[in-house]
């Protein structure tokens, strides 16, 4: 069971790396697949080609898998599993950030928008930015000016959004 605890800490730092330095999700699904199935030197190899073509976020996360592939020698077992925690915890790590600013700017934007009929709202990670629609039941505007003072207001108040690359999108809702 200590083992096991073990092997999930070190997924856990391996997700945290790939989120951090914007590995994509595909980049750690397709690593999971060939630990199962190819032997660890054909793994090693497919890290270091990675990183020699210098695919976005694999020189740091590379490191760290050849570290683990040093750590862990030949339990191929023990690296698979580390692989296929980093792989289901990947979606977590990802989306923390979204969980604290959205709880951060939820108030401001029900602020600026509770005359309109506020409804909710919701932040959805893109490639590139972060998607944030906001539900209002009442609004005849024109939504790119409500956008931008959202923008401002959040801005203002929540530094750690600007990481996120908002984009604001108003959703007016049907009459219910």
């Amino acid at each position: 069971m200590a083992e096991e605890k073990n092997l999930k800490k070190e997924g856990e730092e391996l997700a945290k790396i790939a989120v951090e330095n914007g590995l994509g999700s595909k980049q750690l699904a397709l690593l999971y697949r060939l630990a199962k199935i190819k032997p660890l030197p054909y793994v090693e190899a497919f890290v270091e080609k990675q990183m020699g073509r210098r695919v976005r976020g694999y020189i740091p996360f590379g490191r760290h898998v050849l570290e683990l592939l040093e750590k862990y020698g030949e339990r191929k077992a023990s690296l698979q599993r580390i692989i296929m925690y980093a792989n289901m915890l990947y979606d977590y790590y990802e989306s923390l950030p979204h969980i604290g600013v959205q709880d951060a700017i939820e108030p401001i934007i029900k602020g600026i928008t509770e005359r309109y009929g506020y409804d909710g709202i919701e932040l959805s990670p893109r490639r590139d930015y972060t998607e944030l629609r906001v539900r209002l039941t009442d609004f005849r505007g024109n939504p790119k000016i409500l956008a931008s003072q959202i923008m401002e207001k959040i801005g203002e108040n929540v530094p750690e959004a600007s990481k996120l690359n908002l984009r604001v999108w108003i959703e007016q809702l049907e009459w219910r």
